[in-house]
C-alpha cells in the first residue's frame, strides 16, 4: 500500500437491521513523522437505536501500527472525549466524559492488536498479517467502543474462508472473506466481511448472514 505521497480517502454507508441508517467518511495519508494519519467521521441516524456521532484521529506507524487514537463520541447532550496513547510495550487511555476523568493502563505487546467502532480498523490489521483460504490467527486484541469508548481487552480469531472477485458499487473486486469471533462465543456472535487486497473492508455483516450488510463501502479514492 504506498502512502508516502498519497493519500486514500474513503465513504462507508452504514446500516441497522438491513436498514440504511448513516455514513462513515475517512481519509488516511502520510503523517510528518514518517508513520500515518487516520482521520475520520461516522454518523449513525435512526433507525439506528442509539443515535450518535463519532469523529476520530489515529496515529500509526508505516506497518500500519497504532500508536495514539483520539476519540469525540457524542450521543444526545453526552460527549466523551477518549485519548488513547501507545507507550512503548504500554497502552495508556483518559476518559473525559462530562466532569469525570477516568484513566486505564495495561499491556500492550507487538503482537496485540486494536479494534475501534469502525471497520477501517481491520486495514490496521490485515496489513500486518497474511491469510491464505484456510488460514487463521488468533491474538490478543484492544477492543475500544462505548459506552465510555474504554478499553476491552479480548483475544479475537480471524478465519479467511474464501477468495475471489465481490461486486462492489465500485465495480468487481478482487477480495477475502473474513469471520471473525471472540473466543470462546461463536462466530454466529461475531461479523464476518470482505475486504480487498489492501485490507480495506468492501462490505460486513453482523454474524455470519450475508444477506444483511453492516457496513458497504460506497465510495474509494486513491491518489488524492
Amino acid at each position: 500500500m504506498k502512502t508516502a505521497s498519497t493519500a486514500i480517502a474513503g465513504r462507508y454507508l452504514v446500516f441497522f437491521a438491513g436498514e440504511a441508517c448513516g455514513e462513515e467518511r475517512w481519509r488516511l495519508e502520510a503523517g510528518g513523522d514518517g508513520g500515518l494519519v487516520v482521520t475520520g467521521e461516522q454518523v449513525l441516524e435512526p433507525p439506528h437505536p442509539f443515535p450518535n456521532r463519532q469523529e476520530y484521529r489515529i496515529t500509526l506507524t508505516e506497518s500500519m501500527r497504532p500508536t495514539g487514537i483520539d476519540l469525540r463520541w457524542t450521543v444526545g447532550a453526552r460527549t466523551i472525549v477518549a485519548t488513547h496513547r501507545a507507550e512503548q510495550a504500554r497502552w495508556r487511555v483518559r476518559i473525559e466524559a462530562g466532569d469525570q476523568v477516568r484513566e486505564q493502563e495495561g499491556d500492550f505487546p507487538e503482537f496485540a492488536e486494536v479494534e475501534i467502532p469502525s471497520m477501517l480498523s481491520n486495514a490496521f490489521l490485515l496489513a500486518r498479517r497474511d491469510f491464505a483460504v484456510g488460514g487463521e490467527h488468533e491474538f490478543p486484541v484492544l477492543r475500544i467502543g462505548p459506552p465510555l469508548m474504554a478499553v476491552s481487552p479480548e483475544r479475537m480469531l480471524m478465519r479467511c474462508v474464501e477468495k475471489g472477485t465481490f461486486d462492489t458499487p465500485l465495480g468487481p473486486i478482487r477480495a477475502s472473506f473474513y469471520v471473525v469471533s471472540l473466543p470462546p462465543q461463536s462466530e454466529d456472535e461475531g461479523y464476518a466481511f470482505w475486504a480487498d487486497e489492501d485490507g480495506f473492508v468492501l462490505e460486513a455483516y453482523e454474524g455470519l448472514d450475508r444477506s444483511r450488510p453492516w457496513m458497504r463501502l460506497v465510495e474509494l479514492t486513491k491518489g488524492v
